[in-house]
């Protein structure tokens, strides 16, 4: 297995920026799973499957929390080293030439293919091709004795791609010393002053950064195959029981019949159109249109929170809290809501499911007074569509909630000093 070698800061600040990147598109393929799973025993399943759906569900909710926290680390990383915090992606299913060929991303309803998909994301290195094997699509290599631009390695594994990291963290120290690569300012990095995260340490100097790398590499992509709460070990587990269930039931069906790759309107930056199911129910692409944009808010808030400039203590603990409460409050029940919606007349049988699509304006406002006063007319938009689509036929209860939810954290920006009118 090649090792992902790191010669300077721009190829450390791209390659964080790429970790970021997956880690963000991991996430959204494990929530996009989340949110199409089975909740209630008049979705045809009994008792004792619902059980067991149910702790299936709260495991990958605990991983999709975990990789919320290797996000947030690898945005700590790039500020301490003089990059910026990465909340952008690629939308899904990502192009062959995103990111090296084993990583071929896309939305998958939960069922044995998106458990695959899962194993396959989290193995570990050791369980890689012998040395020499290239995945079909890589890229050659041309032998360069040094690459001054930053540019894409062919790593096989996230963790190899970790690897790397850590040992061109330690390497740069040496080359520039502690003071010389670790140049963000430290009241840059959030840490668990803003997000309840176990292991979200704030990043300033070689131990603290190998710390962060360590925790993401335990935790998930780089464990060894003895680690028994690994990610990848959890999956398997999940495999496991659900090979069990169907043995025992052959009709057993855990999920719901989403789409695969769900979108209301076409991302621009997709390769191929073929690729996407167009959702092409009028509430249905109403409501998935309300998910994205709502989606996209928070990952400005996320991104102005880790921007973390100008703003004090108060306003951003008020960010950080509106983008945890988007999740938990909007992006959520929406998100489960919508998978049981008609796909519509394209898709006989077939629901929507939530695209997680970012637009070209999906930017962080540069200025903090401005942000808020952009965060707070949005959620207000936002909220007054969601009371909008409560009208329609059909339209899901939970639309009730969450566009009480997006104009109570409307009024919670008002409070921390943002002025609702100029």
């Amino acid at each position: 297995m090649a090792a992902v070698s790191i010669e300077n800061r721009a190829q450390l600040v791209y390659l964080l920026t790429e970790a970021a990147e997956l880690e963000h598109n991991v996430l959204c393929s494990y929530l996009f799973a989340d949110f199409s799973m089975k909740q209630d025993a008049t979705e045809s399943l009994t008792a004792d499957q619902l059980t067991v759906v149910v702790g299936w569900r709260s495991t990958i909710r605990l991983i999709a929390q975990q990789e919320m926290l290797h996000l947030a680390s690898a945005c700590n990383l790039l500020t301490a080293v003089g990059g910026a915090p990465q909340l952008r992606r690629p939308n899904l299913p990502t192009s062959p030439r995103a990111y090296p060929s084993a990583f071929q991303l896309r939305f998958v309803p939960f069922g044995m293919e998106a458990v695959e998909q899962f194993i396959f994301l989290e193995r570990p290195a050791s369980l890689e091709p012998e040395p020499g094997a290239r995945a079909p699509g890589a890229l050659p290599s041309f032998g360069n004795l040094t690459d001054i631009f930053s540019s894409e390695r062919d790593y096989k594994t996230l963790g190899q791609l970790y690897r790397g990291i850590e040992d061109g963290l330690k390497y740069l120290t040496q080359k520039y010393g502690q003071e010389g690569l670790f140049v963000g300012r430290r009241a840059a990095q959030s840490d668990a002053r803003y997000f309840g995260m176990p292991g979200l340490t704030a990043v300033h100097d070689l131990d603290s950064a190998l710390e962060a790398v360590n925790i993401i590499i335990e935790q998930g992509e780089g464990a060894s195959l003895d680690e028994e709460n690994s990610h990848y070990k959890r999956f398997l587990r999940i495999r496991d029981e659900y090979r069990e269930l169907l043995a025992a039931d052959p009709g057993f069906v855990p999920g719901r019949p989403v789409l695969t790759n769900p979108y209301a309107v076409l991302p621009s930056d997709l390769a191929a159109a073929s690729d996407v199911s167009l959702v092409d129910s009028g509430l249905s692409r109403d409501a998935c249109n309300l998910f994205d944009g709502c989606y996209e808010l928070m990952v400005q808030v996320l991104g102005r929170l880790f921007v973390h400039a100008e703003e004090g203590e108060d306003e951003l603990k008020a960010l950080a809290d509106t983008a945890v409460e988007l999740m938990l409050d909007v992006i959520e029940p929406l998100g489960c809501a919508i998978t049981l919606l008609p796909a519509g007349p394209s898709h006989p049988g077939l629901n929507a499911g939530p695209g997680f699509r970012l637009s070209r304006g999906a930017s962080i406002p540069t200025h903090g007074e401005a942000a808020r006063f952009v965060f707070h007319e949005r959620l207000s938009e936002l909220s007054a569509y969601c009371r909008f689509l409560q009208s329609q036929a059909g339209a899901p209860q939970a639309l009730k909630p969450v566009g009480d939810a997006l104009m109570r954290f409307s009024a919670t920006l008002v409070k921390v000093g943002v002025k609702p009118t100029r």
